[in-house]
């Protein structure tokens, strides 16, 4: 399967979604956590995903940024592409942390500096908004994302978890790949939750990369589909998410080598538009993962 583009950035058609490397049970599994990372660039893999608030617990916010740094420094091949995201808050509580947001541009400003400084780059490969702040007004939201990159904290900027309403107004606003705004999408997308198909067409319209996030959700409800093609429900899954659209590149997470070896496997599976249709047409639960019952952001 042919690479994929991000802006100017040309990507293996999938990435390593990181998150799971900072889980309390992989956090002393270091030596693991850098060998996938390392089997996932090995294998092919240019994309890297991770975030500020990816970390066992809020008192050690960054973790998953400073691990991936670690992993990259002593990588002796290419150089990934780094996504990291900002916008979400999480501190200590008394009972459990306390998650809130933070869309202020001087918040997203300060995040993007943390996130830098972790990650050991001078700038960003490619900066998300990760989930917008309902307090804030999204023109706002985006300005602030621009004015990351304009500060040269962030070479691209993207958004994450975002409606087909928001993206339109943020290109509105940034523009799209062409103009060097938003040039990516990391929204949620599985066989347990595919709505918000509206945000995928515009993206394939406007030539934006479209990130699955937890792109394995539900992967069993293909197990039926996939034992008939000798292949496992995952790949089936993936090289279902692929064939949706050329902008698509899902990262799937991963803690072992293994898992992200099988995961590239997927990108060698061919899917008619028959095959897809069918896939799509199974029952779906379309309840997300993380539901939010926060308003959306004043447009």
């Amino acid at each position: 399967m042919d690479n994929r583009r991000i802006g100017d950035l040309d990507v293996f058609p999938l990435g390593l979604g990181c998150m799971q490397l900072s889980g309390r049970r992989m956090i002393d599994r270091r030596e693991q956590a850098l060998a996938t990372i390392h089997t996932a660039l090995d294998a092919g893999i240019t994309l890297l995903d991770t975030a500020n608030i990816y970390a066992p617990d809020a008192a050690r916010i960054g973790h998953n940024e400073e691990l991936v740094a670690e992993a990259v420094s002593s990588y002796a091949g290419r150089r990934p592409v780094i996504a990291t995201k900002g916008g979400i808050t999480r501190v200590p509580g008394t009972d459990a942390d306390v998650w809130g947001r933070a869309g202020t541009p001087d918040a997203l400003l300060r995040a993007a500096e943390a996130s830098a400084t972790r990650l050991a780059v001078p700038s960003i490969d490619l900066y998300f908004l990760h989930r917008a702040d309902p307090t804030v007004h999204f023109n706002d939201q985006i300005a602030g994302l621009m004015a990351v990159q304009k500060r040269g904290l962030a070479a691209r900027i993207g958004l994450s978890n975002v409606t087909s309403p928001m993206l339109q107004r943020a290109l509105e606003i940034a523009g799209g790949p062409a103009d060097g705004g938003i040039v990516a999408v990391q929204n949620e997308r599985s066989p347990r939750y595919r709505a918000d198909s509206d945000v995928l067409d515009i993206c394939t319209e406007h030539g934006i990369a479209y990130l699955p996030w937890s792109p394995l959700t539900g992967a069993e409800t293909f197990a039926d589909h996939a034992h008939a093609r000798g292949v496992s429900p995952q790949q089936l899954t993936l090289a279902w998410l692929l064939a949706q659209s050329p902008v698509v590149i899902p990262i799937p997470g991963s803690s072992r080598p293994q898992t992200v070896l099988a995961s590239v496997e997927a990108t060698r599976i061919s899917m008619s538009v028959r095959e897809v249709g069918e896939l799509t047409a199974l029952p779906v639960q379309q309840a997300s993962l993380y539901p939010d019952s926060e308003p959306g952001p004043p447009l």
